[in-house]
């Protein structure tokens, strides 16, 4: 086993199915040798094995996903697949965003049309698409310290 896999997990596991299999047979040993079952060992068995499943089942449940949590929430990462949205879905809401009258806060609404312009260009392919949209957020915001670090629209 690799020291990289020596999780929490994996080792509580070790201790509390060890220790089951470890009750069981001295359980069997009694039960061969002195011809009865000592109840206590029965007992123990059974503790440990309730131990390990309650413990998994509260990984899954509870201390994993909140870990994952917890994870994205200081560390960031990818998200979940179901809350993922597509291309066109942002693409829609951006469109959105821009075209509202009266605009909202002027740094918002740049931000948005300067990503609008690069999905315009790089997803759709429609480099006119998205110089003419630059141009309009110009004319719109000229003072906007976001709009200096936009290159200017390529010319043919």
């Amino acid at each position: 086993m690799d020291t990289d896999d020596l999780t929490p997990r994996v080792i509580v596991r070790v201790l509390l199915g060890g220790g089951t299999l470890v009750a069981a047979a001295a359980l069997v040993l009694v039960l061969i040798a002195a011809r009865y079952i000592e109840w206590r060992l029965v007992t123990l068995v059974l503790v440990l094995w309730s131990a390990y499943g309650f413990f998994d089942t509260l990984m899954d449940s509870a201390i994993e996903p909140l870990g994952r949590f917890f994870t994205g929430q200081f560390v960031g990462g990818e998200m979940p697949a179901e809350t993922r949205i597509t291309i066109a879905q942002e693409t829609a809401t951006l469109e959105r965003l821009v075209a509202v009258e009266p605009s909202g806060p002027a740094h918002r609404v740049v931000l948005a049309g300067i990503r609008l312009a690069e999905i315009y260009r790089t997803c759709q392919h429609d480099p006119a698409k998205a110089d003419a949209l630059l141009a309009r957020l110009t004319a719109q915001f000229p003072d906007a310290p976001e709009l200096k670090y936009v290159p200017p629209p390529a010319t043919d």
